[in-house]
């Protein structure tokens, strides 16, 4: 049996396992995939060695703190400066970022990015994924962050702008994607953007999927954009994952029916 997992903190509402596990019941592959809280990220890291776990998905907050701690990277992870998988090659591990990858898919589920103006609200390693895809499939990145330092070196890093967190209501947009928690749990009723920033054909994407309708989704929906909710994006960074650590290409709608049906479950539907 081939072990598989996620190591982050909290995981109480990660959807990786049932979605995972599914994928390899759907292939007949020998394997299993379990949630690891780990609060300290050398003590993830000495897990995965110990076990050893052929494939781990990396979560908040060790995407950027575990890079120095693996074997190698693959080049995109070391341009993104954030890993969200890592596969174990023979004795060693290597990181490799999958989220830039689910962030863009689901972003052209909906529209083209060539051309144009994307606001990244956040700038942590998830935000770190997404200025590289946007840039990378061509679009004019903007980000805005609390952390003002913080925010501008990510948007230098990718060719893109900052903008100051008071400004962003302020600004004309295309695609708004919220990378921060606000709207998620604890968090439910702040918004990342001011409700005056959202007009009728933007497209606004939220990385947080618990809830799964934040309130930024539903006020960008009641003021007529096509809205992206966070579920999208990890399943198709989960898919690639699957592929990377298999060889297989990914049950997709396998682990699109498990990953909408479990959100369902959460909610007592």
């Amino acid at each position: 049996m081939r072990e598989y997992g996620i190591i982050g903190y909290p995981l109480q509402y990660t959807l990786s396992p049932p979605i995972h596990n599914a994928a390899f019941q759907a292939l007949g592959i020998p394997a299993r995939y379990r949630a690891y809280p780990v609060k300290d990220i050398q003590e993830g890291v000495r897990l995965i060695r110990e076990i050893p776990l052929e494939g781990v998905s990396i979560t908040i907050p060790h995407k950027m703190a575990i890079m120095n701690l693996l074997d190698g990277l693959d080049e995109v992870a070391s341009q993104i400066s954030a890993v969200n998988t890592v596969v174990r090659q023979g004795r060693g591990f290597i990181g490799y970022n999958t989220d830039w990858i689910g962030a863009v898919r689901a972003l052209e589920e909906v529209t083209s990015l060539q051309g144009r103006r994307v606001l990244l609200v956040g700038a942590g390693g998830g935000a770190r994924a997404v200025a590289y895809g946007v840039r990378s499939r061509g679009g004019e990145l903007w980000v805005t962050s609390k952390d003002g330092e913080k925010g501008e070196v990510l948007a230098h890093s990718f060719g893109g702008q900052f903008l100051p967190w008071d400004q962003r209501g302020k600004f004309s947009l295309g695609v708004v994607v919220n990378a921060t928690p606000l709207g998620g749990n604890g968090l439910e009723d702040l918004l990342p953007l001011p409700t005056e920033a959202l007009h009728e054909g933007m497209v606004v994407m939220d990385l947080v999927y618990h809830p799964l309708k934040t309130r930024l989704l539903r006020e960008a929906q009641g003021r007529g954009c096509r809205t992206i909710d966070g579920l999208r994006m990890l399943l198709y960074q989960g898919g690639e994952q699957f592929a990377l650590w298999t060889g297989e290409s990914p049950p997709w709608e396998v682990m699109e029916e498990v990953i909408y049906g479990q959100d369902k479950a959460d909610k007592g539907a």
